[in-house]
């Protein structure tokens, strides 16, 4: 009985403050060289008592900027998404995106760079690799050639669509560079998958920014943990503390067979 009185005589409620408040904006927007609907989604993080799926901010204002050009409005369409319908974006132009949203705006500007054209794709066979769970004599390897431009530092993004599936997310995320190679002809195995025989494979040589470079590639180390140590969030080019990233960019296409 002596115990159990002292027991409860130092019993004490403790207030954890778990900070409801600690949501974050997240805005994903990506501008694709010619013409096409620009979309931008706007999203808000959970709080730790919801964590299930994020929140969609549906009373945004969004307005995008070619150049020095007059800021073109977007279209609230519901949901989280906004829309620029039948826009043209230039390349060797910088885009300027601005959202205001619950009482606060974020901008951020990406610059579209000139598209680096695809010459052909080559196939081999593929090696046992430590990025695919697939390698070995059943599995074909895809080489994508393609003259680096020699003028400016060119940031890449290879992505590919197996049968009409995309697998160039999570693990499969390929972001290379020209520092050291500048002006070379590149034959660049897409090392992070393998394909298999009868596969119809689009594969996109993506270029981009130096930001988005950097987005890119923080990514990729959370996703496979090799981050030493792997920052908290991707780099955005967001300002005001927004999650997520707002890229321009301009893209090559060829598809192949395997057989």
């Amino acid at each position: 009985m002596l115990a159990i009185a002292l027991l409860n005589s130092c019993t004490k409620v403790i207030d954890i403050n778990l900070n409801e408040a600690d949501p974050k904006i997240v805005i994903e927007a990506e501008l694709v060289s010619g013409t096409q609907d620009f979309t931008v989604k706007i999203t808000k993080t959970s709080d730790f008592f919801n964590p299930g799926q994020p929140v969609n901010i549906a009373d945004a204002t969004v307005f995008l900027k070619a150049g020095t050009n007059a800021p073109l409005n977007l279209k609230n369409d519901g949901n989280g998404i906004y829309t620029l319908k039948n826009f043209t974006a230039t390349e060797n132009t910088s885009y300027f995106l601005s959202v205001t949203a619950e009482g606060r705006t974020y901008e951020a500007t990406d610059f579209l760079p000139k598209n680096v054209p695809v010459d052909s794709l080559s196939l081999k066979v593929g090696e046992k690799n430590p990025f695919s769970s697939v390698g070995g004599a059943d599995s074909f390897e895809i080489v994508v050639n393609y003259k680096d431009p020699l003028a400016d530092l060119n940031f890449y993004r290879i992505k590919s669509t197996v049968n009409g599936t995309p697998r160039s997310e999570g693990t499969k995320l390929l972001v290379i560079e020209d520092r050291y190679s500048a002006g070379a002809y590149f034959r660049l195995p897409i090392f992070t998958d393998s394909y298999e025989l009868n596969d119809h494979v689009d594969v996109e040589l993506i270029s981009m920014s130096h930001a988005m470079f950097d987005y890119f590639t923080t990514l990729a180390l959370l996703v496979d943990g090799s981050g030493s140590p792997a920052p908290t969030n991707p780099t955005s080019n967001w300002s005001g503390g927004a999650l997520g990233y707002f890229g321009a960019f301009s893209v090559s296409k060829k598809s192949v067979l395997v057989r």
